[in-house]
C-alpha cells in the first residue's frame, strides 16, 4: 500500500528485547492487522483530558468515522484511542492518541509570568530576528511610553493640587481602568501563559513539571514502539506541544536509533545524507520535497537495517520554536552553541564540529560504527544523537502575521533557525468567516488550524487551506462516500 505515508516495511520489530517488552495489549482487538499511530499534543491552557483529540478528529472531519476506544498505552485513565479503519486502499488504519499534560502543569503567580516576559524583552534577540520583533517593538516602546507620560502627569498633578486634586481627575481612572485590565488578564497569564512559563524557563522550580510531562511522552512512545501493532508513528504538535513534541523525538531518538548486527548492510541512503545533507541550512526552498523524499528512502532504510524507529512525520501548527532565539536561550548557554553540541537537533541532522580520526559521533550526522556478536564484528552507519530529523520529515504550518494584528503571532516559519529541510507551509483557516474584528481578539488565528471546513475551500495566492494540507500531511483524507463536514451520527 502506498500513500503519504509510502509503502509499508512490513517488519514492525515486534517488542524490541533494548527498549522493553509489552505488558498488554495496545490495539487491533487481535484482528493481526498492521496499524499506524498519530499522537497529538495539545497546547498551553486548561484542556480537558481527550478534547483536543476529539476537536481534532471533527475540525478534520472525521469525526463520523471515528471509533472511541480504551486507551491501553497509557496510563491515564482519562484519556481514549480513537481509531480510524480503513475501508479503502487510501488509507491503513490508524489509532490516534492525546499525549495529555495539562495536570503536569503547575501553577504560577502573575508576578512570576511578568517577571519571565521581562527577563524575555531584556534579551537582545527579543528586539530582532524572530516573526513578531516588529510587533514586540512597537508594543514595547508603547508600554513604556505610556508609563513614563502617566508617571510624569501624576508628579505634575500632585506637586501642583495636591494629592486629592490628583485622584479626582482622569489620570486617577486610567489607572483605575488600567488595573481594571491586569484584574481581567490574570487567568490569561496565570492559567495559559504560565504553561509556557513553566515549561520554557530551565528555572529549579520548572524542572520537576518538564521531566513529568517528557516521561510521560518518551514512556508513551516506547509503548507504541514495542507493541508490535504500529508500523509508522506521526507526532503532532500545536503550540506548546509542538515544543514537547521537539523534546520527546529529540530524547527518544538516542533510545531508538542503533541497527542489529543481524541487519547490518549496505545503507547507501545514510551515506547520501552523509555527501549531499551535511549543511542544516544549505536547502533552497524549492529543495525540501526531494529532500522529503531522500528522508522516507532514509526511514525505510533505517527500518531495514533493524533500527526500531518508527516515527515518519513532525506536524508543528502555530509552534513558538519560530522565537527559539527568544526562548531557547539561557543563561548558560546560547541556541547556537547548544544546537552545535547537537542538544537541539536541526533538519537536516548537524553534523559535529569537531570530527576526530576516530569516526565516532563527533564525525558526521550518520557515523561508522562496529557491530559485534561474539568474535563476528560488522560495521554500520548509526546517526548520531541530534539526527531524528535525518529519517523524520518536519512540516510547519503557520498562519503568516500581518499588520501586527492579523494572523498567528505564536507561529512563524522555522526554516532559517531549525534547519532549511523543513517543509514551512503558509496556511489560512479552513473555518467559517466571521467579521474582521473577531481576528483582532487575542490568539484567535492561533486557535483555529483545525477549524471545520464549512464547504468549498478559499484560494488565496501567497497560502493554501490548513485542514486538507494537514489531512495530507498525516495521510487522513476522508474515505469515498464520507461527509467531511458532518459529525458522526446514531448509526454506530
Amino acid at each position: 500500500m502506498t500513500t503519504r505515508w509510502g509503502t509499508r516495511s512490513g517488519d514492525p520489530l515486534a517488542a524490541d528485547a533494548r527498549l522493553g517488552e509489552p505488558t498488554r495489549p495496545v490495539a487491533g482487538e487481535g484482528d493481526g492487522r498492521v496499524r499506524r499511530a498519530v499522537v497529538l499534543i495539545h497546547g498551553i491552557g486548561e484542556q480537558e483530558p481527550t478534547g483536543t483529540l476529539r476537536g481534532f478528529l471533527d475540525g478534520l472531519g472525521l469525526g463520523r468515522e471515528a471509533w472511541s476506544k480504551p486507551d491501553r498505552v497509557s496510563d491515564n485513565l482519562e484519556l481514549r484511542r480513537m481509531s480510524l479503519y480503513g475501508r479503502s486502499s487510501r488509507r491503513a488504519p490508524t489509532d490516534l492518541y492525546e499525549l495529555y499534560w495539562a495536570h503536569h502543569a503547575p501553577t504560577s503567580s502573575a508576578p512570576q509570568v511578568l517577571a519571565w516576559l521581562g527577563r524575555l524583552l531584556r534579551r537582545r534577540s527579543g528586539w530582532a530576528g524572530g516573526p513578531a520583533a516588529p510587533a514586540l517593538n512597537v508594543l514595547t516602546l508603547g508600554l513604556l511610553l505610556t508609563v513614563a507620560v502617566a508617571a510624569l502627569i501624576a508628579v505634575v498633578m500632585v506637586s501642583r493640587e495636591g494629592v486629592r486634586a490628583w485622584l479626582t481627575q482622569p489620570p486617577f481612572w486610567v489607572a483605575a481602568g488600567l488595573a481594571g485590565a491586569q484584574a481581567a488578564v490574570r487567568p490569561l497569564l496565570t492559567r495559559r501563559l504560565a504553561d509556557a512559563e513553566r515549561y520554557l524557563t530551565p528555572d529549579p522550580s520548572g524542572v520537576a513539571a518538564r521531566t513529568d510531562i517528557r516521561t510521560e511522552g518518551l514512556e508513551l512512545m516506547r509503548r507504541l514502539h514495542t507493541s508490535g501493532v504500529y508500523d509508522e508513528i506521526a507526532v503532532v504538535g500545536h503550540s506548546l506541544g509542538s515544543v514537547i513534541g521537539y523534546d520527546i523525538l529529540r530524547l527518544f531518538w538516542d533510545e531508538a536509533r542503533h541497527p542489529t548486527f543481524e541487519k547490518a548492510g549496505p545503507q547507501p541512503e545514510a551515506e547520501r545524507l552523509v555527501h549531499d545533507y551535511s549543511d542544516p541550512l544549505g536547502l533552497e526552498a524549492g529543495e525540501v520535497e526531494v529532500f522529503q523524499h531522500v528522508q522516507r528512502r532514509l526511514w525505510r532504510e533505517c527500518r531495514e537495517r533493524g533500527v526500531p524507529w518508527l516515527v515518519t512525520d513532525f506536524l508543528t501548527l502555530g509552534s513558538p520554536l519560530a522565537h527559539g532565539r527568544l526562548l531557547l536561550d539561557t543563561r548558560a548557554s546560547s541556541l547556537q552553541r547548544r544546537q552545535d553540541d547537537l542538544e537541539l537537533p536541526m533538519c537536516p541532522p548537524m553534523p559535529s564540529l569537531a570530527p576526530s580520526a576516530d569516526a565516532d559521533e563527533r564525525s558526521a550526522s550518520f557515523y561508522p560504527a562496529v557491530l559485534r556478536r561474539g568474535d563476528l564484528e560488522r560495521t554500520a552507519l548509526v546517526g548520531n544523537h541530534g539526527a531524528p530529523f535525518g529519517p523524520t520529515r518536519w512540516t510547519n504550518l503557520y498562519f503568516p502575521a500581518r499588520w501586527l494584528a492579523f494572523g498567528d503571532p505564536v507561529g512563524g516559519p522555522l526554516r532559517g533557525l531549525l534547519g532549511t529541510g523543513i517543509r514551512d507551509v503558509a496556511v489560512h483557516h479552513s473555518g467559517r468567516h466571521h467579521p474582521w474584528w473577531h481576528r483582532l481578539l487575542p490568539l484567535h488565528d492561533h486557535l483555529r488550524y483545525w477549524d471545520p471546513l464549512p464547504g468549498a475551500g478559499r484560494r488565496r495566492a501567497a497560502t493554501v487551506e490548513c485542514v486538507p494540507t494537514i489531512r495530507a500531511v498525516l495521510g487522513l483524507e476522508p474515505e469515498p462516500g464520507t461527509d467531511p463536514t458532518g459529525d458522526r451520527g446514531d448509526d454506530r
